[in-house]
């Protein structure tokens, strides 16, 4: 089913109102800086509490010193309809409600939608610095079994402290934090690992399909302790490198340090992959991401598309779309003058967006 109503006040430059989008393909169609994107971010948020490109909720409101708000209702056919809202105020956390019932953590909703978003900024995921490649990792993770956020903020809590510890005179710590780091960190890598081949066996042959190149891409995962299988190791390693963490004033290892590398032929893909390439590289990563946990989870996802298919000739376009696993509802952005047209379907719903208007 997907979302029937989305209600806007005060988000970025959307107009505030309420808009039927009661279809399971939604066409947003207009210039650019009108705010389609806009539109796409508002789902985003309702459906996982957070944006897809800014990390500051401040930066969401039109009007910075007043509060902001998303409504939509949700229409799921085995679980019925179901309202998602989320109130954003300057100077507070926000506020994600389900049915008007405050949710403690968003984390909460990974099981209620699953939402994902093709954006042009993917291709950080393979192009990127390593932190980029883990977060399409770790968000694919999260979004399988949220249960893992909790190891992840425990780790992060520990590293802070770890890292407070070296920087400053008191040192008595350190062996607390280093066993502490060693067993949250192990469990992190051993699920990556486990993720990276799981989710490689789906990317692999839907990224040869995609392109209609011979020669495949496989994802490598090198962990930072590669090798370290436990935690008196881990804490032996870590030991040994305290002097150097000590005048670097960080630690130097660990999960906040691994890699996922794209490899071609024994060789790392991206360093001579074309731009065009490393794009393709990156709709086939989603793809897959929405195949894998559309398998993993059995529930149809909501997907998000934002000018994706603005750069692709019509014979990739055609396999792309073809490989989009079946979905609840999708939300595609286009140009005025994109051909737009040949993907409308008989049920699709055309939104005009024009400085922050949508009208049908």
């Amino acid at each position: 089913m997907g979302f029937e109503a989305l209600r806007f006040y005060n988000f970025r430059n959307l107009l505030d109102a309420e808009v039927s989008v009661k279809a399971p393909d939604v066409f947003l169609v207009g210039e650019n800086g009108q705010g389609k994107t806009n539109v796409l971010e508002a789902v985003h948020l309702l459906a996982l509490g957070s944006s897809f490109r800014e990390r500051r909720d401040a930066a969401l409101l039109r009007d910075g010193g007043s509060a902001a708000g998303l409504w939509g209702l949700y229409t799921d056919a085995a679980a019925g309809d179901a309202s998602f809202s989320i109130r954003m105020e300057p100077g507070r956390h926000k506020e994600i409600r389900v049915d008007d019932k405050l949710l403690p953590d968003r984390s909460l909703l990974f099981s209620r939608l699953l939402c994902i978003c093709f954006v042009p900024q993917d291709m950080e995921f393979v192009a990127g610095p390593p932190e980029e490649r883990r977060r399409f990792f770790d968000q694919t993770l999260l979004l399988s079994d949220p249960s893992l956020l909790d190891t992840l903020r425990g780790y992060r809590q520990v590293l802070r402290a770890r890292n407070l510890s070296l920087r400053g005179t008191r040192n008595d710590l350190l062996d607390v934090y280093d066993a502490q780091l060693a067993g949250l960190g192990i469990a992190i890598q051993e699920r990556r690992a486990r993720l990276v081949v799981e989710f490689d066996s789906v990317f692999g042959p839907l990224y040869r399909e995609i392109t209609e190149e011979e020669e495949g891409v496989q994802i490598h995962y090198r962990p930072s302790w590669g090798g370290l299988r436990t935690i008196e190791e881990v804490t032996a390693h870590l030991g040994a490198q305290r002097e150097r963490d000590r005048r670097t004033g960080t630690t130097t290892s660990g999960p906040h340090r691994d890699s996922c590398v794209y490899v071609r032929e024994g060789k790392d893909y991206v360093p001579y992959a074309s731009t065009g390439q490393l794009r393709l590289c990156a709709l086939s990563l989603r793809v897959a991401q929405a195949r894998f946990l559309t398998q993993r989870t059995a529930r149809r996802p909501l997907l998000l598309l934002d000018d994706v298919l603005l750069e692709l000739d019509p014979r990739r376009k055609s396999a792309f779309l073809s490989r989009l696993p079946p979905y609840e509802q999708a939300f595609f952005t286009f140009l005025p003058d994109e051909n737009w047209q040949e993907y409308r379907g008989g049920t699709a719903l055309v939104l005009r967006v024009e400085k922050g208007a949508l009208r049908a």
